[in-house]
């Protein structure tokens, strides 16, 4: 016969209920020995992994439970808060808000009457200096349209040089650069045209001043003379008929 050993190990006794060997077990602090087919394992080993009430806390190897007290509801006390909109916040956050000061109306500015005096006054010039030189240079811009540049006048008139009212003497005035030049044309003949030297105007703006003739007697004979009148001036410079030319001994009156 074959001779029977004994197993190794003392064989497992069947567990009755997992829950409530379990809960004998946590009790009685009495573990049972780790499973052969789990090496290195211990009941106590992985606490967490053994089911457990919320109502205890079982610690292996010290022999007492430990009861967890109902958790007590704390009321807190309602907030005062600074501002109606500001959100919610914990008592640990204090925040420090510097009062707003009370709002000032600013004092009105008042100006003396002698301001207002001061700049009418100074819209009065400007608006007259405005004004001078708009009209001096729509003056200007007339002149330019009927005399041009240099200014010229022509005429004919009939002073008793070879002319007849058939054919009368034809007269040119101009203003060049300042010098006055009249140019005679006797009877429409120009080989005979005559250059008769005025004056010279001396000035800002003399040389686009106007000048005509006009063919009056001035010395008292009878025959008409020639006239230079200067725009802007109440002066005449005559040179009078001698009955072939105008004597160029200009006399003014």
């Amino acid at each position: 016969m074959t001779k029977q050993y004994d197993p190794p190990f003392a064989p497992v006794t069947k567990r009755r209920s997992a829950a409530k060997e379990d809960d004998l077990t946590r009790r009685t602090d009495d573990y049972p020995k780790a499973s052969q087919h789990r090496v290195g394992h211990t009941p106590g080993l992985h606490p967490e992994d053994a089911p457990y009430q919320s109502q205890q806390i079982i610690r292996p190897g010290r022999g007492y439970s430990k009861t967890v007290p109902p958790m007590r509801h704390i009321v807190q006390e309602e907030e005062e808060l600074d501002y109606p909109d500001d959100p919610p916040r914990r008592r640990t956050t204090l925040v420090v808000r510097t009062p707003v000061k009370p709002t000032r109306r600013l004092r009105q500015t008042r100006f003396h009457w002698l301001v207002f005096v001061g700049l009418a006054m100074v819209i009065m010039i400007l608006g007259w200096l405005t004004f001078s030189a708009l009209s001096s240079w729509w003056s200007v811009q007339q002149d330019d349209w009927h005399y041009g540049r240099p200014r010229t006048w022509q005429g004919d008139a009939v002073v008793g040089h070879g002319d007849s009212a058939s054919n009368p003497s034809h007269f040119i005035a101009l203003n060049l650069n300042g010098q006055i030049l009249v140019i005679e044309i006797p009877g429409g003949n120009a080989s005979k045209a005559q250059i008769y030297i005025g004056p010279r105007l001396f000035g800002t703006g003399q040389d686009l001043d106007p000048v005509t003739l006009s063919f009056e007697d001035c010395d008292g004979n009878g025959s008409p003379d020639l006239n230079i009148h200067l725009q802007g001036s109440d002066k005449i410079i005559c040179f009078p008929n001698n009955g072939k030319t105008f004597d160029s001994t200009s006399q003014q009156r």
